[in-house]
């Protein structure tokens, strides 16, 4: 596809547009979780782990675009509120692990409510077709990050 005058005009604008929306979730996000004991940092590394659970330091790191070691640094901070458990892996027991602990999950829920109603909040004036196109849309750009991903991962095991 040809890039005209609008078009990338559109694409900066539609750049532009999501570093703001970012920010502004991450704020509002950030104001409704101020009452738990750990930082953005450490409720995201919470979240992968749930997801992943149970993971290793490196898988965690490379999710989230972080070193090991930087995981073991917010590692420790969950371990202390006692949000995650630390384990050695199944087949390999040099590696260490991260699961969400019952704790962890309970925090986990509660932060999913409140994240539930700021979206709501948000989204409330869009209309169903709106938010149905804007799903459309993210789904395209996760797939186009995954498969460029996938991809960088077979270059690199070449």
């Amino acid at each position: 596809m040809t890039s005209s005058p609008e078009r990338k005009q559109l694409v900066r604008s539609l750049f532009e547009n999501t570093g703001t929306i970012k920010r502004a979730i991450s704020a509002r996000m950030h104001a409704a979780n101020y009452r738990y004991p750990i930082s953005p940092s450490q409720l995201e590394l919470l979240f992968a782990v749930k997801h992943a659970q149970p993971a290793s330091f490196k898988h965690l790191a490379q999710q989230l675009c972080v070193t090991p070691g930087a995981v073991s640094q917010l590692a420790e901070g969950l371990e202390e509120h006692q949000l995650v458990t630390r384990q050695p892996d199944r087949d390999d027991r040099r590696i260490q692990c991260l699961s969400v602990s019952r704790r962890g999950v309970k925090l986990l829920q509660d932060i999913e409510k409140r994240r539930q109603k700021v979206l709501e909040a948000i989204v409330k004036d869009l209309t169903d077709a709106e938010l149905a196109v804007w799903l459309r849309v993210q789904e395209k750009m996760i797939q186009h990050f995954q498969t460029e991903s996938n991809e960088q991962s077979k270059q690199e095991k070449h």
